[in-house]
């Protein structure tokens, strides 16, 4: 009778834990900022005084606008601070969201790196008499190569036509960070990822990472500037934050297990070309062989359906193959439309 009682004490006491760490895990879940339902060029307010424009984008499809970067920005007591910039078109649509939003003055603006649909619309933000800022290597290359990429850029675009470059007014190495009584805002550089420029901007009283293109949420990594190796790495670094939302520099905002997908998403492509490369198979049968059944349920797209995949898996293959000098990255443009026009840049 005793050791049956004993049993029943120790499978209720078990019980009871379950019961608790459900109701801890359901509270902790409760406090967590909601994920927002947005359509294309929405605003909403995704923590007081932080705000989320979700910018219109679909992989591969060029029949649906391609409206740039997606943007945060955060009302400080007496300014607001905007993360990307955009092209120069929707940096103006991006100021008339803001200016509906608040009526303090925009002071800083982040390039999160130096790509056109994220940084071209410096020019923009600079006459509401914003100062520009990135690290240090983003300023770099768009000091060195800009000129030129802006001039060909403009063929394309009258809206970069009409403008001039905008280069970085405040460039920085590690970090740069804002607070006040109201908001905290830390513009974080991880390494090289998707450039070798990147910066996140890490709202810590929020539990808020603003990630560029250091993490997207669908089919839109373009790796011709990237160092897939070290991305992996960043992005662990970035697990290390305490995170409630990820807002990506395309796609909807999501939990931080967008950065698990992310890093699975360049691991396996990695493993997949190293395990080609040692089978002695080309570029194109590694391609045709890629199959990731999570990607394209988390994407909408098979692995190796889009263009910009493709070129993934040619970028991974130089990598591997000791063909590409990371630190030439970003001499040649990116494309503006990089959905379906990739490229990259190989060492000769």
């Amino acid at each position: 009778m005793l050791k049956r009682l004993a049993l029943l004490a120790s499978v209720g006491a078990a019980f009871a834990v379950v019961v608790y760490a459900s109701a801890d895990k359901a509270a902790d879940e409760s406090k967590q900022l909601p994920v927002p339902e947005m359509k294309f060029n929405d605003v909403k307010e995704i923590a007081p005084g932080v705000f989320f424009r979700y910018s219109s984008i679909a992989a591969n499809d060029p029949k649906i606008p391609f409206g740039g970067s997606n943007h945060t920005w955060v009302v400080f007591k007496d300014y607001v601070v905007v993360i990307d910039a955009n092209f120069p078109k929707e940096a103006a649509d991006v100021i008339a969201d803001i200016k509906k939003t608040t009526k303090k003055p925009i002071k800083y603006v982040l390039d999160t790196h130096h790509h056109g649909d994220h940084a071209y619309g410096n020019t923009i933000w600079a006459k509401e008499g914003a100062q520009i800022v990135a690290h240090k290597n983003a300023a770099r290359l768009l000091k060195a190569n800009g000129p030129k990429q802006w001039e060909d850029a403009a063929k394309d675009r009258k809206d970069i036509k009409d403008n001039e470059l905008k280069q970085v007014d405040i460039s920085f190495d590690d970090k740069f960070e804002l607070k006040d009584e109201t908001q905290h805002v830390v513009f974080m550089h991880f390494g090289h990822s998707h450039t070798s420029g990147d910066a996140s901007a890490y709202l810590p009283k929020h539990k808020i990472l603003c990630t560029g293109d250091a993490c997207v949420n669908g089919a839109f990594n373009y790796m011709g500037h990237s160092n897939s190796a070290s991305w992996i790495k960043c992005l662990e670094a970035m697990g290390k934050l305490e995170i409630d939302l990820i807002c990506p520099g395309h796609g909807k905002v999501a939990r931080k297990d967008l950065l698990a997908k992310e890093t699975r998403y360049f691991t396996e492509l990695r493993a997949a070309v190293k395990k080609g490369i040692d089978d002695k198979k080309s570029v194109e049968e590694i391609t045709k062989g890629l199959d990731f059944p999570w990607y394209k349920e988390w994407t909408g797209v098979g692995v190796a359906e889009t263009d910009m995949n493709k070129d993934s898996v040619k970028h991974v293959y130089n990598e591997l193959m000791g063909k590409i000098d990371h630190d030439r990255l970003g001499a040649a443009p990116s494309p503006l439309d990089w959905r379906t026009a990739p490229t990259g840049v190989a060492a000769k």
